[in-house]
């Protein structure tokens, strides 16, 4: 079977021109909410839109320190401290912890489909579908394209797809490197080039008569985006806006050239020791994107994008995967100086064949590596609460914010990495979509095959106001432990 996948930029259809500033090479800018523009009949009606991101990180996570410490019940501090979990303190109040859910299918063999644990976690995460024996493609769509394929907007009264992001390399070895599928067999190979997730969200290879130029003024001069709709931005601040929406206007914009500095101070833009040549925004830094010393920087500018993209309605559907499957970068940053990339700390052994807590033939954990593991899952929980920090600053009519209006999934390929466990999944929701989940709580669902995660995913379908009784497998078709239905437990 050969690898079918699609480029996140060729699925994508032209922006909606809603909440947008149209600018020189029509470079569009995204609006925040502006209750002050806002039709008399809509401020009297519920105006509330619908997020979902996922945040999916790889290999699993040191379990002995990632959940919250304690009962079940309100999260409090004491929950948090001490755990990987902590950087997520301050948004304490608007995550949701479900314990015990379990992946269906499973792993471990037990459910058949193609893949080894690795590959099982990759492809039916999303999907909660099996994985074809060959390519280990999921064979279903995943729940950011079933859920987008409903509430994204697009042109003329289409569905546009999700925003899928990654950080590291991209689409070489089967259903390992993907999370996202458009369909069955058809994965999506996320854009992991911020220069061009950037000029997507910018709408900067459009093909208007002033594209070329517009692009070529970004590019050369580092010239802000921003710069070509200034005198709009400055008109729409003369027009009848209140004093609470114009200083909204201005932290937006502000968000925008924060993002673009952050850009352009990077060797991304700019090049670095291991390029032949400087390159644009838009070409010949693929390479560069996917080097070890890249992605940290990478990282935080990905997680931007993401908060822009959602809090601008350029998608209300969007995801972020860290690395790939059985693999992963060397963490040399931030305090961290690893000399062994992450799948091989996730099994504590130098070897590709040593698994579990096996030390015949060199197989011998590697000194510290719990405490390694633990640094990454900070970090990562660090990024996502970079994240909700992000979304939690754009706020929308009534009050609330983009984080509010949303649910952002953190989840992992797997729980434990070292025994490939499908069992006790790392999850978390952020944001109460709107009000449908629970918030400030950790819930207990079931101590070992009770919580399938694929009635998860379904509950997260209801939440974005879409009816559905199931999701995953088909009904009858396999995956035993499947349930059908949403947890009554995590809503409000």
């Amino acid at each position: 079977m050969r690898i079918r996948y699609e480029t996140a930029r060729a699925m994508r259809s032209r922006l909606p021109r809603r909440r947008f500033l149209l600018g020189f090479g029509g470079a569009l800018v995204g609006l925040p909410y502006l209750e002050s523009l806002a039709p008399r009949a809509a401020k009297a009606q519920d105006t509330t839109v619908k997020r979902f991101g996922v945040f999916f990180a790889c290999n699993g996570v040191n379990m002995d320190r990632w959940f919250p410490n304690g009962d079940f019940g309100a999260l409090t501090e004491a929950h948090l401290a001490g755990t990987a979990n902590e950087p997520l303190t301050p948004f304490r109040d608007k995550l949701l912890y479900p314990r015990g859910v379990h992946m269906s299918p499973r792993g471990w063999g037990r459910d058949g489909g193609g893949g080894d644990d690795h590959g099982k976690g990759m492809a039916h995460k999303l999907t909660a579908r099996f994985a074809d024996d060959e390519e280990w493609l999921a064979l279903g769509p995943s729940v950011d394209h079933v859920i987008a394929a409903e509430i994204n907007p697009g042109a003329d009264g289409s569905r546009r797809p999700p925003l899928n992001l990654m950080v590291g390399r991209n689409a070489r070895y089967r259903g390992l490197d993907f999370s996202s599928y458009s369909a069955s067999g058809t994965a999506v190979a996320a854009i992991n080039n911020p220069w061009n997730a950037y000029a997507e969200f910018m709408n900067l290879n459009n093909d208007g008569p002033d594209a070329s130029e517009a692009a070529a003024r970004v590019s050369a001069r580092r010239e802000s985006v921003l710069d070509l709709v200034r005198d709009q931005f400055e008109a729409l601040q003369q027009g009848p806006l209140s004093a609470a929406d114009k200083a909204k206007l201005e932290a937006h914009f502000t968000s925008i050239r924060e993002l673009e500095q952050g850009m352009t101070n990077s060797s991304i833009a700019c090049g670095d020791a291991s390029l032949t040549e400087r390159v644009s925004p838009y070409e010949g830094a693929e390479e560069a994107v996917e080097e070890n010393g890249q992605y940290a920087a990478i990282a935080e500018l990905q997680v931007d994008i993401m908060a822009l993209a959602l809090a601008c309605d350029y998608t209300r559907v969007a995801t972020l995967q860290f690395d790939h499957g059985a693999g992963g970068p060397i963490f040399a940053w931030d305090g961290m100086d690893h000399e062994y990339n992450h799948h091989k700390l996730s099994h504590g052994k130098v070897k590709d064949d040593c698994f579990g807590d096996s030390t015949d033939n060199g197989c011998a954990d590697v000194a510290g590596y719990e405490d390694m593991l633990f640094a990454i899952d900070v970090w990562h929980q660090q990024k996502y609460a970079r994240l909700l920090e992000k979304l939690a600053g754009y706020s929308e009519a009534g009050g609330s914010s983009v984080l509010d209006n949303s649910v952002i999934l953190y989840t992992n390929e797997l729980s434990d990495g070292k025994d490939h466990s499908w069992l006790d999944l790392p999850y978390i929701l952020a944001g109460s979509c709107a009000g449908y989940f629970k918030q400030g709580e950790y819930v207990y669902m079931a101590d070992y095959e009770e919580a399938p995660h694929n009635k998860l995913l379904n509950t997260i379908v209801n939440a974005m106001g879409i009816p559905s009784d199931w999701f995953g497998v088909p009904e009858g078709e396999g995956g035993s432990t499947m349930q059908g239905g949403v947890y009554d437990a995590l809503i409000a």
